[in-house]
């Protein structure tokens, strides 16, 4: 039976940090200063000042079906790759440790964030911009104030990641050459490693021939849409 999609965290990554999931049984959390989005790192500095604490680190998943977008930003490259972890087990062993938290994100507009009196500092880390809405971010932190921390290792069970799905752009034949490397590795015989279809997939392209095939009739060439000007910027 298949795993509840509203029970998987999914995390575009790249296929190196996938095997150290799948060898040392761990997610690795991470301080944010290498992020895209500035605005997000001003938000999770202005929680981790808040509650007064040397480090915040996270690990960001969606819970969105997979879009282009993920693949071309968060897994660029053949060795992208995404990784679908059993929600429901990871949040069950973080249980009664003080240190972790985490939510889903909340998109706000400019408008909405000027209009708020007041935020709780827990609400902090996970509100972002209205325009990454199709993300549905979901988010894991990690409070410390190990000096010397650089990074926080979560121990997960290799029976929680249900899935490994391998990037648009690797050729056939590394995709079947991992898949052989993977399943030899110690208790990884079972791990389902697939390709995703999203830019190449043979029940689409086959619709299009039915289709065609069945319907493609001479019609009045449709007219051109009218262009109209979107303001973005209070995205």
């Amino acid at each position: 039976m298949s795993e509840p999609t509203n029970n998987i965290l999914k995390r575009f990554t790249s296929l190196a940090v996938a095997i150290d999931m799948l060898v040392s049984e761990r997610i690795t959390l991470l301080g944010p200063a290498s992020w895209e989005d500035r605005n997000d790192i001003a938000f999770l500095e202005a929680y981790r000042a808040k509650r007064d604490v040397r480090h915040v680190f996270a690990m960001c998943f969606t819970q969105a079906p997979e879009t282009f977008h993920h693949w071309g930003v968060f897994a660029k490259g053949m060795e992208g790759v995404r990784v679908n972890i059993d929600k429901r087990a990871l949040l069950t062993s973080l249980q009664g440790q003080d240190c972790f938290v985490w939510n889903d994100v909340r998109y706000l507009t400019l408008e909405q964030l000027d209009s708020l009196d007041s935020i709780s500092v827990f609400d902090l880390p996970f509100i972002k911009r209205f325009a990454f809405r199709d993300e549905l971010e979901f988010r894991l932190l990690c409070e410390s104030d190990d000096a010397n921390a650089r990074q926080r290792d979560v121990p997960i069970d290799r029976s929680w990641i249900k899935s490994i799905s391998a990037s648009p752009w690797m050729p056939e034949n590394l995709f079947l050459s991992v898949k052989a490397a993977i399943a030899a590795l110690p208790g990884c015989d079972k791990v389902r490693f697939q390709r995703t279809t999203l830019r190449e997939n043979s029940r689409w392209k086959r619709a299009v021939g039915r289709i065609v095939d069945e319907s493609a009739v001479a019609e009045p060439r449709p007219r051109n849409p009218i262009n109209l000007d979107v303001t973005l910027n209070s995205i």
